[in-house]
């Protein structure tokens, strides 16, 4: 709060949620937000073994990282663009 920070969204515990939101409307909207996000992880996690880095050292991890969002990015654009391809075609 010294620094200017007002509201603390990352709060698992929904209790505490209520005593740092100002609106229910914030709330609701923190907690679809939140939920939104941890898809995406566990997307990424299960679909690119994202369990365990086996690569050595942290510039290799942070290429592990970096590729697998890449591709994870790329997995979704193509998903989202298909079905306007398909419809072109024909």
């Amino acid at each position: 709060k010294g620094k200017g920070v007002v509201n603390i969204v990352f709060n698992k515990i929904v209790g505490s949620l209520k005593n740092i939101v100002t609106s229910g409307n914030m709330e609701t909207r923190l907690k679809k937000w939140r939920s939104g996000i941890e898809a995406v992880i566990s997307n990424i996690k299960r679909g690119f073994a994202m369990h365990r880095c086996e690569w050595k050292g942290r510039e290799h991890f942070d290429a592990k990282v970096l590729w697998s969002v890449i591709a994870y990015n790329i997995r979704v654009i193509t998903r989202l663009l298909l079905p306007k391809l398909q419809q072109q075609s024909q």
